[in-house]
């Protein structure tokens, strides 16, 4: 024992550059451990928006539209599909989800804890009427999709959707051509539609049942690295 420490001791003061920089990646990688969770969802969340954005070749997403009474319509994904156009709304609870199409009020069950929250499809189903009075020959139907991570033990109302169906909408995109009539409906939208920065709107996100970006243990990181980086280098 004593002379693995001996050992040590010599490679740490003949080689302090190397270990200067080995506690400096230790560190790092202690700090991305204490984020894993926030890592993790953030790479969820950039491929949920990758595989939205690359469904069709055509798609709207955070844009207001006009709704004909002096107001606007946000709209978080508008889909352009072989055969209909798809209102998409996004939700982020995770955990059991209790929902049925007539209750206005759902519940999430995470753990011991059970949370209400409104029944999103109510505000899709009357953004969808509103756009579907400037539609000639296409009917826009609204979907919402709860993120991986959700589950509906008591069974799924018909309009909420899973990853799974989003894939499956992508490939039957590759596999039909778009009709000109609806095309024309949906050139209808785009040219009524005004780019919004509010991409986090209209997005429930439960704080029980996402890690967030932990700032105290991120801090402590950052702090800790600053540290010990100038100690060793100054």
């Amino acid at each position: 024992m004593t002379e693995v420490v001996l050992i040590i001791k010599d490679f740490t003061v003949n080689n302090p550059n190397l270990v200067t920089w080995f506690i400096a990646g230790l560190i790092i990688v202690l700090g991305m451990l204490f984020q894993r969770f926030w890592i993790k969802e953030y790479i969820c969340e950039w491929q949920l928006n990758h595989l939205l954005k690359n469904i069709s070749s055509e798609s709207l997403h955070n844009v207001t539209i006009p709704d004909g009474i002096d107001d606007e319509i946000f709209v978080e994904h508008l889909i352009l599909l072989p055969k209909k156009i798809i209102l998409l709304g996004v939700k982020k609870y995770r955990g059991l989800i209790f929902a049925a199409d007539k209750i206005d009020l759902w519940t999430q069950v995470v753990g011991n804890k059970s949370y209400k929250f409104e029944n999103p499809l109510r505000q899709l189903e009357n953004d969808a009427i509103a756009l579907n009075i400037k539609m000639k020959n296409t009917k826009i139907e609204e979907k919402v999709l709860f993120i991986k991570g959700s589950e509906f033990p008591k069974g799924k109302p018909d309009n909420v959707v899973a990853i799974s169906d989003i894939k499956a909408w992508r490939d039957n995109c590759l596999a039909e051509d778009i009709s000109e009539v609806i095309h024309a409906d949906w050139k209808t939208l785009v040219d009524i539609s005004v780019s919004n920065d509010l991409s986090t709107k209209g997005v429930l996100v439960d704080e029980e049942s996402t890690s967030g970006l932990h700032m105290f243990s991120l801090l402590t990181v950052v702090t800790t690295l600053a540290a010990w980086l100038a100690w060793r280098l100054m």
